[in-house]
């Protein structure tokens, strides 16, 4: 495996303002491909806003949510993503076919892939459901990546159980 740059990003978000959060992230999109930037990780829930999100009713948050990856955000993110050649990842609030709402992470990689994870202990609204699945895949810059989101990473297991399917045998 090769050395690749990868870079995090915090920033302020400004709640139920996509597009103000999406114009944040293609700044530093911008800034870290011309750094050599390969992969970039935005916060959890970045696109949507998050601490807010508790106190909206349920079609509030249905408003703010998206199909993945026909959504604005992840294919906003996929264009960026193939312009700057770097793989983005960043939080938003996703809505299934059957009306289910996860908080969800997305990474558009320049070669028009999408990796989608559901946060396995979502408790930020009770009407979002927790993810069941954990996320590993191939990046085209020749690593393999898993995404855990926030509290996720507290449990021991999820983290041991996403470096061994990061394994390759």
């Amino acid at each position: 495996m090769k050395d690749i740059r990868v870079a995090t990003v915090q920033f302020n978000h400004h709640a139920n303002d996509k597009n103000y959060n999406l114009s944040v992230i293609q700044g530093y999109v911008e800034k870290a491909a011309k750094q050599g930037v390969k992969i970039i990780a935005f916060p959890e829930m970045c696109v949507t806003g998050y601490w807010h999100v508790s106190k909206l009713k349920k079609s509030e948050i249905i408003d703010l949510s998206e199909f993945i990856p026909q959504g604005e955000t992840s294919q906003r993110l996929l264009k960026m993503s193939e312009q700057y050649q770097i793989s983005i990842g960043a939080g938003l609030i996703e809505r299934d076919k059957d009306g289910n709402l996860y908080n969800s992470y997305v990474m558009a990689m320049p070669d028009g892939q999408i990796a989608k994870h559901r946060k396995l202990h979502t408790f930020v609204s009770e009407y979002m459901r927790s993810g069941n699945e954990y996320t590993v895949f191939d990046t085209p810059h020749g690593c393999r990546v898993g995404i855990l989101i926030c509290w996720d990473n507290n449990l021991v297991e999820n983290v041991r159980i996403t470096a061994l399917k990061g394994l390759i045998f």
